[in-house]
C-alpha cells in the first residue's frame, strides 16, 4: 500500500533537480547524442557535468604496446572533450579510469555524488558484453542513481514523455522524477494488464475489455497515491493487455513518443534478473530515450 499523503509527495516533487549528472562516453560518434543531451540538461538544470571513460583493462590486449596505446588515446580524447566543454557556460570535468566499466561510472557517480548517469547505445570498450550481458545492463539493474539511455536528438521541455509502470510501490520513484525533473513534458502513464484466465476464453478480445476498465480504475488510484490529487490530471493514462514490451513498443511508436520512464525491482540475485529483463528489453526494444529509475531512490 502506498501510504504517504499527497501534500508530502507534491513537496518533495516540486523541490529534487538534479544537481550533478554524469556522462558515460566512449570519445565516439556513438555517444554523440548522449553528450549532446548531457549538456542540454546540466544547462537547463544548472548542474555540473562530469564526463566518464573507462578503460576496461580486461578487454585489452595482453601486448603492452597496444595496452598504452589505447591509455594515450584516452587521455587524448578526454583533454580534447575537456576543451570542448570549457567553450560551454557549465561546469565540467572530464575523467579517465582503468577499470570494469560499469563499476567505474557508478564509482564516479557515487564519489561526485551525482543524480543521473547518461549514456548511449554502443557495443564499444565503455558498454562491452559481460557474462550476463551488457555494461549498460549492468548499470541499469544496479545503479542507485537514474540511467538515461539516449537514443533521439536533443529535444525542447515540451518532449511527450510516457511513464511505464506496473503499478507497484517500485515504480513510484519513477513518477516522481517524471513530475519533478520534466514539468513541463506532456505526461502520459501506461500500464499493460494480463486478465487471468485469458488463454483459455473462447473470445479473447471481449474477455480483455471486460478488465480493461478495472486496469484505469487502479492507474487512476495509483496516479492519487503516489503524486496527490492535485497532480493526478498531469497524466494522460494508457493501459492495453499482452507483454508489457510489445504493448509498449506500439503505443511509442503511435504517439511518437520521445522519452519512456520506468522503474526497476530491488531484487538480488536470480529475482533481480528475472525482473530486471523487462527493463533491459525497455532499453533495447523501445526506440524512444529510455530512463530507468532505480526503486530506492530517495
Amino acid at each position: 500500500m502506498l501510504n504517504s499523503s499527497p501534500v508530502v509527495a507534491s513537496e518533495r516533487i516540486v523541490h529534487r533537480l538534479p544537481s550533478h549528472i554524469v556522462l558515460a562516453t566512449d570519445f565516439t560518434a556513438r555517444c554523440d547524442r548522449a553528450q549532446d543531451r548531457a549538456v542540454q540538461l546540466a544547462m537547463e538544470w544548472n548542474a555540473s557535468l562530469t564526463a566518464v571513460h573507462a578503460i576496461d583493462d580486461g578487454s585489452l590486449s595482453a601486448e603492452p604496446l597496444a595496452r598504452l596505446a589505447s591509455q594515450a588515446a584516452a587521455r587524448r580524447n578526454a583533454r580534447r572533450l575537456r576543451e570542448e566543454l570549457a567553450t560551454m557556460n557549465l561546469r565540467s570535468s572530464v575523467q579517465v579510469d582503468i577499470g570494469t566499466p560499469a563499476t567505474v561510472v557508478q564509482t564516479v557517480a557515487a564519489r561526485e555524488r551525482a543524480d543521473l548517469i547518461v549514456t548511449g547505445l554502443t557495443t564499444s570498450m565503455l558498454l562491452g558484453d559481460l557474462p550476463f550481458g551488457s555494461t549498460l545492463t549492468a548499470l541499469t539493474r544496479s545503479s542507485a542513481v537514474p540511467v538515461l539511455v539516449v537514443k533521439k536528438k536533443v529535444m525542447d521541455g515540451g518532449a511527450r514523455t510516457l511513464l511505464a509502470t506496473d503499478l507497484s510501490a517500485s515504480s513510484r520513484p519513477a513518477m516522481q522524477v517524471a513530475l519533478r525533473w520534466f514539468p513541463h513534458a506532456q505526461l502520459g502513464l501506461f500500464h499493460a494488464f494480463d486478465p487471468p484466465y485469458r488463454m483459455w476464453a473462447e473470445d479473447k478480445a471481449s474477455y480483455a475489455r471486460h478488465f480493461e476498465q478495472s486496469a484505469l480504475d487502479e492507474c487512476t488510484r495509483f496516479v492519487t497515491e503516489a503524486a496527490g490529487e492535485a497532480l493526478q490530471n498531469r497524466f494522460d493514462v494508457s493501459v492495453r493487455c499482452g507483454d508489457v514490451v510489445h504493448a509498449l513498443r506500439l503505443l511509442v511508436d503511435e504517439g511518437d513518443v520521445d522519452l519512456v520512464i520506468t522503474g526497476t525491482h530491488g531484487r538480488a540475485g536470480v529475482a533481480n534478473l528475472l525482473l530486471g529483463s523487462v527493463a533491459s528489453r525497455i532499453v533495447n526494444e523501445i526506440q524512444s530515450d529510455v530512463l530507468v529509475v532505480p526503486n530506492s531512490l530517495d
